[in-house]
């Protein structure tokens, strides 16, 4: 009396769930989901939050005015220096909106260290970015090397 009927196997044509008769979705789905998922997220986030802070590699904004410094400018090429700070304050966010990203997509099932690594990248990142305008704020108010002016 409480038997169900049995179901009707799918059509050998039919195509898998997200419409795609792709022999290679499954396997393209299986990396998105590996390399999307919030722990890895959260890694990257902290790795890029802690290279923020120290000013490595490419979210250092230096990195990007070097290039236009010369050594006969006679404001010690401060608009360079300033520009390059800032934009590290910008590429700060980088790291802020990953770790972001990856709190708020992180389940009940993940471990708890996947959301401290993510909130930490933010606070980080959000620091960085702070500490970037501060510094560009005194090198914009320096009035060459022997002091600073009135901010």
């Amino acid at each position: 009396m409480t038997e169900q009927p049995p179901k009707d196997p799918a059509p050998p044509d039919a195509v898998d769930d997200d419409g795609l008769d792709d022999p290679w979705h499954d396997q393209l789905v299986e990396v998105a989901d590996d390399f999307g998922a919030p722990d890895i997220v959260a890694v990257v986030a902290f790795v890029l939050a802690v290279a923020s802070v120290f000013g490595f590699g490419l979210l250092s904004g230096s990195t990007y005015s070097v290039p236009f410094i010369d050594g006969v400018s006679n404001d010690g090429n401060k608009a360079a220096l300033v520009t390059g700070t800032i934009l590290g304050a910008v590429l700060a966010l980088i790291p802020a909106w990953l770790g972001w990203r990856a709190s708020s997509r992180s389940l009940p099932a993940d471990p708890r260290w996947v959301v401290v690594l993510a909130r930490s990248a933010v606070v980080l990142a959000l620091t960085s970015g702070f500490l970037h305008l501060v510094v560009a704020v005194l090198q914009a108010a320096q009035d060459g090397p022997s002091g600073f002016t009135s901010i």
